[in-house]
């Protein structure tokens, strides 16, 4: 990536440069819905105020006690300009020093930054060279008397700190900060081309180290969160495939070419890696079946979209690879063919769980890769997993899974994927006339009407959406927003159940409310603000790349 360009994309999106997205059309949008809430008293819909500008983070439950901001960021072949607001009292600026983190593998401390804090409430951080392959900066505000680099989680001598995600805002952060002031993040996203919002999203998380050496060439792999060095093999598999519904060749083989170059002896990925490719938990053996599923089924979505073969060798090794995941197993007395969680027991009885989402995400792909290739093991293997799926319905909804462990039905945990995902997949009607489409209404029992995203520079709140999981019953006592969750459930209320609504709110007035959600980088938040430590509130590719199928009404399910 072009540091220059990425910075560009960062200061347009800042200038209002970004018309035809989410932001653009808001100031109608709120206008609209204030008469149409009124008339049927919908739950609030949400309320912008305070600057908009720049992206900053973290998501706090209350405004931040000494504000500091950047409100400008331009960048030269020979310096980077940082430029903003604080509101220190006047006489106490003297008492305070600003410092400078740049991001690429960890957090090194730009010892040689000027930086000025003005009595007026103003300040400006100079960096004498361009921020080179920087990703992000984080810049700090702190007491005179604290040292930077004095954590346990810094090198002194290196000039740099490891990240650390920190437990209150759940980002990646150089410093603790307790120990700080204020702190704010600057971001520099790789170049997007796309008039498609979502997809520009999508191309700004691309800021990542090349990965060479692959069969096909090199690539790159898509951070799965902004501020973090992940890239999960499901969200891959979610770029691609929207890359590849809308058109994008040649940002789906980026990634098809780094991934390429990591596929594994078995055919099959692990779960997670890290931005340049390196196992995100080496010497663990995580292949799990529903996110190898998921890349089968981008791998399908690419050779549709492009009527291209280019990577069928490896897919057709991914989809072999699924077909010896595929166990015989029995539930309620009838024998059944299903997949398994992984074929190691990398947590206590992994391998005898069978997860009902990994039967819809197999089910899928391997439908796809029969419709395109042939193959009657394939189709077989479809079959199979459709029986094995229904199998799970219990007359009102599905159930989470079986546990072969214990030769017993997840009946327990009620995940809403299992509502929209099962219909996604399976459609609104079962084989034996099973009606699918009638358990959608309990996706109201995860419905939250308070949805707040809450940052120093920007404000939403009331929007509307789902939350993840319900536990024996009990409803969560502190619900939250989780975008792709709650996209995916839109998409199975429109498909079976148009007319239904939550909280008085159809699913077309869900989703307008989720896109009030989009960050000025284009991104989907992945949740609202929340205290569960997996649920992060910063851009990702899978709020973005959900949102785009919701806006575009493209089902990554659909046979083809």
């Amino acid at each position: 990536m072009a540091a220059a360009a990425g910075v560009m994309a960062l200061a347009l999106a800042g200038c209002g440069g970004k018309s035809g997205d989410a932001g653009a059309g808001q100031a109608v949008s709120l206008g609209q819905q204030t008469s149409a809430a009124a008339a049927v008293q919908k739950s609030p819909w949400p309320v912008w105020s305070g600057l908009d500008f720049p992206y900053n983070e973290p998501p706090l439950a209350a405004p931040p006690a000494v504000v500091f901001g950047v409100s400008q960021l331009t960048q030269s072949a020979s310096q980077t300009v940082f430029s903003g607001t604080h509101s220190l009292p006047a006489g106490s600026v003297q008492n305070y020093r600003i410092g400078v983190f740049l991001h690429n593998d960890v957090f090194y401390f730009q010892s040689d930054a000027v930086a000025s804090i003005g009595a007026d409430g103003s300040f400006s951080v100079t960096l004498p060279r361009a921020v080179g392959s920087a990703d992000r900066a984080v810049i700090i505000l702190y007491p005179s008397s604290f040292n930077p680099l004095s954590s346990s989680n810094c090198s002194a001598s290196g000039s740099y700190c490891n990240g650390q995600t920190t437990s209150t805002t759940k980002l990646t952060l150089p410093v603790d900060p307790a120990a700080l002031t204020a702190y704010t993040a600057a971001y520099f996203p790789a170049a997007a081309s796309s008039a498609n919002t979502q997809i520009a999203g999508l191309q700004s998380l691309m800021n990542t180290p090349l990965i060479t050496g692959g069969p096909y060439g090199d690539g790159r792999l898509v951070r799965s969160f902004r501020d973090m060095d992940s890239a999960f093999l499901y969200d891959q598999a979610l770029a691609v495939i929207a890359f590849s519904q809308a058109g994008n060749r040649a940002d789906a083989e980026a990634i098809l070419n780094a991934m390429a170059k990591l596929q594994g002896p078995s055919g099959a990925w692990v779960f997670a890696y890290m931005t340049d490719g390196t196992d995100a938990n080496a010497g663990v053996d995580m292949r799990i079946a529903g996110a190898n599923a998921w890349f089968a089924m981008a791998l399908n979505a690419y050779q549709k979209a492009f009527a291209s073969t280019k990577y069928l060798t490896m897919s057709t090794r991914l989809h072999d690879y699924l077909l010896g995941e595929l166990m015989p197993i029995t539930i309620n007395n009838t024998a059944q063919r299903g997949l398994r969680f992984a074929p190691t027991n990398y947590v206590a009885g992994r391998a005898g769980i069978y997860a009902l989402e990994h039967q819809l995400d197999a089910y899928a792909a391997m439908h796809q890769y029969y419709a395109l290739n042939g193959g009657s093991q394939y189709l077989t293997a479809s079959t199979d997993l459709q029986r094995m799926s229904e199998s799970l319905w219990n007359g009102t909804r599905f159930l989470a899974g079986y546990d072969a462990n214990t030769n017993s039905l997840n009946s327990g945990e009620r995940y809403l994927d299992n509502y929209s995902w099962s219909v996604l997949a399976l459609g609104n009607t079962g084989s034996k006339r099973q009606k699918f489409s009638g358990a959608l209404t309990g996706l109201c029992d995860y419905f939250n009407a308070a949805g707040k995203l809450d940052y120093p520079s920007r404000k939403v709140s009331g929007v509307v959406g789902f939350y993840d999981v319900i536990y024996n019953n009990v409803p969560s006592s502190s619900p939250f927003v989780w975008s792709e969750g709650s996209l995916g459930a839109v998409m199975a209320m429109r498909q079976g159940a148009p007319t239904m609504t939550c909280g008085g709110n159809l699913p077309g007035d869900i989703l307008e409310s989720m896109n009030y959600m989009v960050d000025k980088l284009r991104g989907m938040p992945y949740a609202t603000q929340n205290t569960n430590p997996d649920f992060t509130s910063t851009g990702s590719v899978a709020g973005t790349a959900w949102l785009y199928f919701a806006n575009q009404n493209k089902n990554p399910y659909a046979h083809y």
